[in-house]
């Protein structure tokens, strides 16, 4: 497993009806913690298939700058062909970036699978990412609280049904909502996991940088960084 360790934090709302006498706390919204573990990430390739692992998150073993975690690794698959992947953390929190590319002379068919693994004190919902009729049809949401916000997966490449088996390594409660599959190749495939805005919030800044970094057709090792 890639892990990451990112805490995401989803604002409640209150209960619409509350009861005669209740303290005024009661009516301020709070907030449902839920961690993203990491990703189970896999590769097909002329029909084996490989797992990729990390034994520490980009913050512990990547590189620090203004407002974010970076890492980024090479992992060789053949003689003429690399896997690179990129994995941003704002210090923020609230959001994850990682993307996956081929490098090299020689590119072959490659499929990669990347499920997000969850883990929170208490029990999250079962249902799967679902495109959100509200933003046009265009976004994957997940809620995994009844009344708080929601997760939002933003892909170029296909979300559907896990097929893991979690395995809860002492954590109280995982799972693994969805799974996202890309057919690898040199221009960078990419998941951004994000917490639902409320109304009057602003994107962070850092994720832009980091997508129109990625899109740049001039894209070369950690040019990202030095700009940040």
């Amino acid at each position: 497993m890639i892990q990451i360790g990112a805490l995401f934090k989803l604002l409640e709302q209150p209960a619409r009806y509350l009861p005669v006498g209740a303290p005024a706390s009661f009516a301020r919204p709070g907030y449902r913690e839920l961690t993203l573990r990491g990703f189970d990430v896999r590769l097909e390739i002329g029909g084996r298939i490989y797992e990729l692992s990390s034994s520490n998150a980009p913050g512990n073993d990547g590189l620090r700058s203004r407002g974010l975690a970076f890492a980024r690794q090479v992992v060789p698959l053949a003689p003429a062909m690399s896997l690179e992947q990129q994995i941003l953390l704002p210090n923020a929190g609230d959001a994850v970036a990682i993307s996956w590319r081929l490098v090299g002379k020689k590119i072959a068919p490659v499929r990669l699978t990347a499920t997000p693994i969850f883990s929170s004190a208490e029990p999250t919902s079962g249902e799967i990412f679902t495109f959100d009729a509200e933003h046009d049809g265009g976004r994957l949401t997940w809620l995994p609280f009844r009344r708080a916000c929601k997760i939002i997966a933003d892909a170029n490449g296909r979300c559907t049904e896990p097929s893991l088996t979690i395995e809860s390594d002492g954590e109280p409660s995982s799972t693994a909502p969805s799974a996202f599959v890309f057919n690898l190749d040199r221009r960078p495939s990419l998941l951004l996991l994000s917490v639902e805005l409320p109304i009057n919030g602003a994107p962070d800044l850092l994720m832009g940088a980091f997508l129109a970094d990625l899109a740049n057709p001039e894209h070369e090792e950690r040019a990202f960084l030095s700009a940040a």
